[in-house]
Protein backbone atom coordinates (compact mmCIF):
# COMPACT_ATOMS: atom_id res chain seq x y z
CA UNK A 1 0.00 0.00 0.00
CA UNK A 2 1.00 3.63 -0.70
CA UNK A 3 2.32 6.08 1.54
CA UNK A 4 -0.19 8.18 2.67
CA UNK A 5 -0.34 11.26 5.39
CA UNK A 6 -1.99 11.45 8.63
CA UNK A 7 -4.59 12.87 7.03
CA UNK A 8 -4.79 10.72 3.55
CA UNK A 9 -4.24 7.66 5.81
CA UNK A 10 -7.86 8.62 8.12
CA UNK A 11 -9.23 9.66 4.49
CA UNK A 12 -8.83 6.24 2.40
CA UNK A 13 -9.61 4.49 5.46
CA UNK A 14 -13.24 6.00 5.66
CA UNK A 15 -13.51 5.75 1.57
CA UNK A 16 -12.81 2.13 1.73
CA UNK A 17 -15.26 1.96 4.65
CA UNK A 18 -18.24 3.39 2.80
CA UNK A 19 -16.81 2.66 -1.17
CA UNK A 20 -16.11 6.01 -1.78
CA UNK A 21 -13.24 5.91 -4.59
CA UNK A 22 -11.00 8.94 -5.73
CA UNK A 23 -12.61 9.01 -8.68
CA UNK A 24 -15.66 9.84 -6.89
CA UNK A 25 -13.54 12.23 -5.12
CA UNK A 26 -12.04 13.95 -8.02
CA UNK A 27 -15.42 14.74 -9.89
CA UNK A 28 -17.29 16.27 -6.85
CA UNK A 29 -14.38 18.41 -6.95
CA UNK A 30 -13.77 18.41 -10.49
CA UNK A 31 -10.13 17.76 -10.50
CA UNK A 32 -8.20 14.09 -11.40
CA UNK A 33 -8.27 11.11 -9.33
CA UNK A 34 -4.27 11.19 -9.15
CA UNK A 35 -4.62 14.83 -8.23
CA UNK A 36 -6.49 13.43 -5.36
CA UNK A 37 -4.47 10.59 -4.68
CA UNK A 38 -1.81 13.11 -4.36
CA UNK A 39 -3.16 15.18 -1.87
CA UNK A 40 -3.67 12.17 0.57
CA UNK A 41 0.00 10.78 -0.30
CA UNK A 42 1.14 14.52 0.81
CA UNK A 43 2.41 15.19 -2.55
CA UNK A 44 0.69 17.88 -3.13
CA UNK A 45 -0.80 20.70 -0.65
CA UNK A 46 -4.28 20.87 -2.56
CA UNK A 47 -5.06 23.88 0.23
CA UNK A 48 -8.70 24.20 -1.64
CA UNK A 49 -9.30 20.45 -1.88
CA UNK A 50 -8.28 18.99 1.63
CA UNK A 51 -10.67 20.90 3.65
CA UNK A 52 -13.82 19.55 0.96
CA UNK A 53 -12.65 16.07 1.17
CA UNK A 54 -12.70 16.49 4.45
CA UNK A 55 -16.14 17.66 4.66
CA UNK A 56 -16.98 15.07 2.79
CA UNK A 57 -15.89 12.34 4.66
CA UNK A 58 -16.72 13.89 8.31
CA UNK A 59 -12.88 14.48 9.18
CA UNK A 60 -11.46 17.47 10.25
CA UNK A 61 -9.62 19.26 8.45
CA UNK A 62 -5.99 19.82 8.40
CA UNK A 63 -6.31 23.32 7.30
Amino acid sequence: MEKYSEFGAEARKIMLQRGITLKDIAEKLNVSAPYVSDILRGNRKGEKQKPIIAEMLGLESES
